[in-house]
């Protein structure tokens, strides 16, 4: 039983919350999957319990964060969830939601890591995680001010450097090799985050309805707008932009551990676009042709 065998969750485990941009109430119950299944999202709200897949092909925005759907059936803002399942290193996982949108909790990735590893990881002895592949060379992606790189690496490294026109915004660089440790440590804690400015504007447009000082952070003329705790850690912005770059990279469907990722100007639609490069590159590979869906 090692890392390199496929992982699911050994109980079930539930989240109560509420949504980010819904401000609905809204349950997320974890629930073990067999091997070779990956990660799927269930809305138990809905008529026969409809199947949303946590894959590429079902992202149908990125809007302030990254929704699905299937049918009629949507999951909106799964980004924090996927990235806690890739952080601890989880394959298979069924994630069934009672509304259209997964519990915010703290704003951070944590509160679904803490679920994850108290409900355990259970193994499948003889079968292996199916990694992802690059071939040999660079990925690159590029649009506006948003450049990704990627080549292939022994282990899941990041790169990620965010700059913002802002006076409270330095430009903020974080590099790591992303395993359990680091990931719990360095970046599962940091919270989402806007500006004060944005602030009307989002809720104009029916986003942000579930959102408080409790769970994001906003971003002032000249001070951060906090809970009592203040900032996690003095660049929590550029570490909240690594955990959802995990996140939507999660959407390739492969675990993340053998590529070096370097990343400028993060955002989810650029993120998503990255993730369907590295998957178009990664199916040139004859040699693996198993990134295609179970």
């Amino acid at each position: 039983m090692t890392r390199h065998d496929q992982s699911t969750i050994k109980s079930e485990i539930s989240l109560d919350g509420v949504g980010l941009h819904t401000g609905s109430p809204s349950r997320l119950t974890f629930r073990p999957a067999p091997a070779n299944t990956g990660i799927r999202f269930f809305r138990t709200d809905l008529a026969g319990c409809p199947m949303v897949p946590a894959r590429l092909d079902f992202v149908v925005a990125t809007v302030r964060g990254t929704n699905l759907g299937l049918g009629e059936a949507k999951v909106h803002t799964v980004e924090h969830v996927l990235s806690a399942c890739t952080g601890v290193g989880i394959d298979n996982l069924d994630i069934l939601v009672c509304a259209n949108e997964p519990p915010i909790m703290d704003g951070s990735a944590f509160p679904f890591v803490e679920a994850l590893l108290k409900a355990g990881l259970r193994y499948y002895p003889g079968a292996p995680k199916r990694w992802l592949h690059l071939p040999p060379g660079e990925i690159l992606y590029a649009h506006g001010n948003a450049k990704y790189r990627a080549v292939p690496a022994e282990r899941f490294e990041i790169k990620a450097t965010l700059i913002h026109d802002h006076p409270l915004m330095p430009k903020m660089t974080l590099e790591l090799a992303v395993d359990t440790g680091n990931y719990v440590e360095e970046v599962a804690r940091a919270r989402t985050f806007c500006f004060e400015h944005e602030v009307a504007f989002l809720k104009s447009q029916g986003l942000a309805q579930g959102g408080s000082l409790d769970n994001a952070i906003v971003i002032g003329k000249d001070k951060f707008h906090t809970n009592e705790g203040g900032l996690r850690y003095p660049d929590e912005f550029v570490r909240h932009k690594t955990l959802d770059l995990i996140g939507d990279l999660t959407l390739i469907g492969r675990p993340l551990f053998k590529m070096r990722v370097e990343a400028e100007c993060l955002g989810h639609a650029h993120n998503i676009e990255f993730a369907k490069r590295l998957r178009a590159a990664a199916l040139k590979m004859r040699k693996h042709p198993v990134l295609e869906a179970p």
